[in-house]
């Protein structure tokens, strides 16, 4: 009898700590929620002829793309690019019905005027036409470089330890740019609930849309003083925050009326 009690015991023991074990494991079932951690280029500025290399990673996803000629790609790596004139990428990610996008430019050297200016137009006076109007064709569109604009390097994908990831769902048109050029931040990860962190992020933007602006994202669960604030649309802006921390993470806009740009979220775990 002494036997057959403790066998009893110690059977409970086991069936106890494999419930234990079971509640601890992670539900297989269960997806990742889709999102673009990083998509950049490196560098973002390069001579004509040279090359630069895109990198990417994304969680959550069934298929990824990438345009201009690269197409499906696996949902983290690299690619070498060499664009012959400045290039938008734009990345589509799904699962499901769900999409993200997010697009990179990189910008090839201005000092490559594509249209070489051959001058063979300008009837190179072997016209021995007398008439003393000596054509004053005054070369029209002298060095009519394609005026493209630079916003500098992206930001990294960690702030410290803390993790960063950049999305772009609107695409720009050419000529402009808008860049998150940096992002610091207070007490490195994890942050704990009800902590108060400093952020601070620079942005740069070319762009002849007068109605910029950065904000909190709706969905944010964070307080974070102040909660907007306009963006200069030809130059850099610098924000300082106070974010309470509510959440896994902070997300903030940056928004042409009700149209989202550039958004970016900082984690705190």
């Amino acid at each position: 009898m002494p036997k057959s009690r403790h066998a009893g015991r110690a059977a409970v023991a086991v069936l106890v700590a494999l419930a234990s074990v079971q509640c601890n494991v992670a539900d297989p079932s269960k997806p990742k929620p889709l999102s673009i951690q990083k998509f950049l280029a490196a560098p973002p500025d390069i001579a004509p002829g040279s090359a630069a290399m895109l990198s990417w990673e994304v969680d959550g996803a069934e298929s990824i793309e990438i345009d201009n000629g690269i197409g499906t790609v696996e949902d983290k790596g690299t690619k070498q690019v060499r664009p012959g004139a400045t290039t938008i990428f734009r990345m589509v990610a799904r699962q499901g019905t769900s999409k993200a996008v997010a697009t990179v430019q990189i910008n090839v050297g201005t000092g490559a005027s594509p249209s070489p200016s051959p001058s063979a137009s300008p009837s190179p006076s072997p016209s021995p036409s007398p008439s003393p109007s000596p054509s004053p064709s005054p070369s029209p569109s002298p060095s009519a470089s394609p005026s493209t604009s630079s916003c500098g390097a992206s930001a990294p994908d960690s702030v410290g330890n803390c993790g960063l990831a950049i999305v772009r769902p609107t695409d720009l048109s050419a000529g402009e740019c808008l860049e998150l050029n940096e992002v610091a931040a207070t007490l490195t990860c994890p942050v704990a609930r009800d902590k108060t962190r400093s952020v601070r992020f620079d942005l740069t933007a070319r762009t002849p849309r007068t109605n910029l602006r950065w904000r909190v994202s709706p969905n944010s669960v964070d307080v974070m003083e102040p909660s907007s604030g306009s963006v200069a649309s030809n130059g850099k802006t610098s924000v300082v925050v106070t974010d309470v921390v509510k959440d896994d993470l902070v997300a903030v806009d940056i928004v042409d009326g009700d149209k989202i740009l550039l958004k970016f979220r900082l984690r705190h775990n």
